[in-house]
């Protein structure tokens, strides 16, 4: 792996090297032109365990100065299922994704298993809103994600076993927050051959704010004009071209980059990132990687001008630049040498030095293969990694394993996501 490099100002040297790049050098005397200081942030940490009888969960909020110490701890810890107790459709179980509105004043947390969407108002770590989402004919609701409008009055839902993509109206200012049942868009009625398992993932909204690009566990993606009452279609791929099992996915400029796991959902497992371009009306789809045996290609994020892909399986990062080249780096190394740190989301901090992954437990409650135990690791927490060279390389600078928190009986972090501070 490479190295940081480590940059020391000399005046003279500088002076020299801007008359040399043919632009005028500064007098010695000349005081240095101030630079903004880097944004402030918090890391929020979902741990997935249940903390009621009936579920809830732990939100570990950390200060971004605190890792500078060795060993940072949360500078707040809510129990969901205690906050969540005479809210709205109240606790929720398995909190298993978690998003923040564009003004970063409000984080809406999807849960899985129960079916519930709650929103959390940042300031005073409160649930303001508890809303279950409504199951179909398809399945019982099961929102995996959301994510708020660029305009910051609506949250879009990707429930998963409702086969529905959802709409909550959103006023954050005022926290009113109501399911637009009118705008429910059914995709079990979109299913066929190409399109045999429409349940949505996870949206993702297109560099315009336009429209959401979703795609879908069984295979392929839909291109969403989510504004439209009830939602509808704009585009579509099928499973011919984005295989099943399909998670995480991100824009670079107007293409997006987004992994599959492939294979059935009990059986299988494979490596695959593909490109889609032509958006948001023809979309097509390259496949970039692709590998088989214990791998599962699941997190990706954009870091400088690279793409980072977790492999929760393998326990591996791949970091590939946009022309497709890629290099594959191990996270059972540094601090986590000899250690199986199963890595999950993945998250950037601000200054963009810093990279956070949430690291599976000894007994994932959600997204395991039994008999393959694809998401089983033994850290239970999160690692920090250490951005060099632009993004083009990491180090495992450091990780933190969660305790056991009140209530809960494992450890499974998941939804991992840093706030700015503005």
């Amino acid at each position: 792996m490479g190295t940081g490099h480590r940059v020391t100002t000399i005046l003279a040297a500088s002076a020299i090297l801007v008359a040399s790049c043919g632009g005028s050098a500064l007098a010695p005397s000349a005081p240095a032109t101030p630079t903004a200081a880097p944004p402030s942030y918090e890391l929020w940490v979902v741990d997935q365990a249940e903390t009621t009888p009936t579920g809830g969960g732990t939100l570990y909020i950390y200060k971004g100065a605190s890792f500078k110490d060795p060993s940072p701890a949360p500078a707040y810890t809510v129990n969901l299922g205690e906050a969540a107790l005479g809210v709205g459709d109240g606790v929720g179980k398995h909190g298993h994704s978690i998003a923040f509105n564009p003004a970063m004043t409000h984080a809406v947390i999807s849960y899985v298993d129960s079916g519930h969407v709650q929103v959390i108002r940042a300031s005073d770590r409160k649930v303001v809103a508890s809303i279950k989402m409504t199951g179909s004919t398809a399945g019982a609701a099961q929102p995996h994600a959301t994510a708020v409008t660029p305009a910051n009055d609506a949250i879009i839902v990707a429930n998963q076993g409702g086969k529905r993509l959802q709409r909550i109206s959103a006023d954050f200012k005022n926290d009113v927050y109501k399911l637009d049942g009118a705008a429910d868009l059914d995709l079990s009625l979109l299913e066929d051959a190409d399109h045999p398992g429409n349940l949505p993932v996870f949206p993702v909204f297109t560099p315009d704010g336009r429209y959401a690009y979703v795609p879908m566990r069984g295979g392929g993606a839909y291109v969403i004009d989510y504004q439209a009452t009830p939602m509808k279609t704009v585009a579509t791929l099928g499973k011919s071209a984005i295989g099943p099992q399909s998670c995480c996915a991100t824009f670079v400029k107007d293409a997006i980059w987004t992994t599959a796991q492939g294979g059935a959902t009990t059986t299988t497992t494979s490596f695959n990132l593909y490109q889609v371009t032509g958006l948001p009306e023809k979309p097509v789809a390259k496949k970039i990687l692709s590998r088989t045996g214990n791998v599962e290609s699941h997190s990706v994020i954009l870091v400088g001008q690279y793409l980072w892909v977790a492999d929760r399986f393998a326990n591996t990062l791949d970091i590939v630049d946009q022309t497709g080249d890629a290099r594959t780096l191990s996270l059972a190394s540094g601090p986590l040498a000899g250690r199986d740190p199963a890595p999950d989301i993945m998250t950037l901090s601000p200054h963009e030095a810093t990279v956070f992954v949430a690291l599976r437990g000894k007994t994932p409650l959600t997204s395991n293969i039994t008999g393959l135990d694809n998401a089983v690791g033994d850290v239970g927490g999160f690692a920090i990694l250490a951005v060099t060279e632009s993004g083009r390389d990491m180090a495992v600078s450091s990780f933190v394993a969660l305790p056991i928190a009140a209530g809960a009986s494992v450890v499974d972090p998941h939804g991992v996501r840093v706030r700015v501070i503005k």
